[in-house]
């Protein structure tokens, strides 16, 4: 039993002093022994002059007059920066263990690597294999040409990680902030889309872009604009394409010219995109005369093939500018009434002016603000497409302004259902509205007009 005991008292004290100890290591982490590594490669990127990986696939470069190209096609569009990335990951490699005289390289997963990379450097051939990474991750085991393996930091791996049409540079987008106009042809139809700004070519100049002297929606225009000026390719597919027919593009399903301002040289300059045929992801593409195939998602391309004159007709209500307005001739129920608008300014004691809002009937002042805004609240359910109203007008509100090409505005709301209202604007029905907001714009005139 003494011994016993003894045994038990020797335990305790061993595991407090395990316990003091490790609490030392967790006050002093300095004490945690450090990493050290040890460079193991090193070379001068300058004196390369060939470089071949296989990663995804097997990729040879040369040096040719202090320029990288493809060993298989000196035409390839080689991004160099890749290049560069590679040479310096190859510069220095440090290593932070060294397993001499390895026997079995598949222990190592070396065998058959991930990565095996081959260069020439001042005309002395090496070649470096790479394997998967370690189990407890951060390293992964490379061999460089001796009888040893080495762990080096996995991101050693990372610019090596590439296949041919990864490396590629594409064709530059350029800057198209500035729209001016954009022609698509679809084929056998063409139509154009133009901004005309202050053009007097609607009753508003809220309205900027124009198809066929028509106003367009400027936000819906604007996203179509987008859709070409914000192109990105997804991938290239082919940098050298001699048969446009795989990919649709002899006869282009579509094609886009967008000529837009450069900010630079403040002159007008031209984008011209081809659409051709679906591909597997998107659609294929090319910039006109191009042999770079690329593909870019189906949302953008058949933005630009299916948009049509509908899709962008304006979805507002009425778009006016109160400022301009003298008066509103209101027909409601078979009689009509006029309104004036007139602006008074006063002067207070100090000098200061106010400018007041006053709109009369029969010369007497009324809330007139009250059906104004309400005009201006009006949002569409809906396009109303082909729609001819008949009968069922609930009111009608003539508009007169001092405007050089559109004095007057008329707009007038049809019943159309138990639910909308048919709007005509200068005699074209555009937008259906809630029946409920008519009513309510009804009941607010015979309110201010008829009480």
């Amino acid at each position: 039993m003494k011994r016993g005991k003894k045994l038990m008292i020797l335990l305790a004290v061993l595991v407090v002093i395990l316990g003091a100890a490790y609490g030392a290591t967790l006050l002093n982490p300095e004490t945690e022994e450090e990493t050290v590594y040890t460079t193991i490669f090193t070379l001068d990127p300058e004196t390369v002059t060939s470089l071949t990986w296989h990663y995804s696939e097997e990729v040879a470069l040369t040096r040719e007059d202090d320029a990288w190209v493809y060993a298989d096609d000196p035409e390839f569009p080689l991004d160099s920066t890749y290049v560069d990335a590679m040479l310096t990951a190859l510069s220095q490699i440090d290593s932070s263990k060294t397993i001499e005289n390895v026997e079995n390289w598949d222990q190592y997963t070396l065998e058959a690597p991930i990565c095996e990379i081959n260069l020439t450097a001042s005309g002395e051939d090496t070649t470096i294999k790479v394997g998967e990474e370690t189990a407890l991750g951060g390293e992964r085991y490379v061999s460089i040409g001796d009888e040893n393996a080495y762990l080096v930091d996995s991101s050693f791996l990372e610019p090596f990680e590439y296949g041919l049409y990864d490396v590629l540079k594409v064709e530059e987008i350029p800057d198209m902030e500035e729209p001016l106009r954009l022609e698509v042809q679809s084929g056998g139809d063409q139509y154009t889309i133009e901004k005309q700004e202050d053009s007097g070519l609607a009753y508003t100049d809220d309205y900027v872009w124009f198809l066929g002297g028509k106003p367009l929606d400027t936000s819906l225009t604007q996203t179509l604009l987008d859709y070409v000026t914000d192109i990105e390719w997804s991938e290239c597919v082919n940098y050298k394409a001699t048969d446009l027919s795989k990919y649709g593009l002899d006869a282009p399903a579509a094609t886009l010219t967008l000529t837009y301002t450069n900010e630079e040289s403040e002159s007008e300059q031209t984008f011209v995109l081809e659409i051709g045929s679906e591909a597997s992801s998107g659609y294929y593409v090319r910039l006109a005369g191009s042999q770079m195939v690329y593909t870019i998602p189906a949302s953008a391309a058949e933005a630009m093939l299916y948009t049509t004159y509908e899709d962008l007709k304006p979805t507002d209500v009425l778009l006016m500018d109160w400022t301009e307005v003298t008066s509103v001739e209101i027909q409601l129920d078979g009689e009509s009434y006029t309104i004036y608008r007139t602006t008074q300014t006063e002067t207070d004691e100090d000098g200061n002016e106010t400018e007041t809002v006053v709109y009369t009937l029969n010369g007497e002042e009324i809330d007139g603000a009250a059906i104004t805004d309400l005009l201006d609240g009006l949002e569409s359910t809906g396009y109303a497409g082909t729609a001819v109203p008949e009968t069922g007008e609930e009111i009608r509100f003539v508009i007169h302004r001092n405007h050089a090409s559109f004095p007057q505005v008329e707009i007038a709301f049809y019943r159309y259902n138990s639910s909308d209202c048919l709007t005509v604007l200068n005699g074209e029905p555009t937008v259906y509205v809630s029946r409920e907001n008519i009513v309510d714009l009804v009941e607010t005139v015979n309110g201010e007009v008829l009480d």
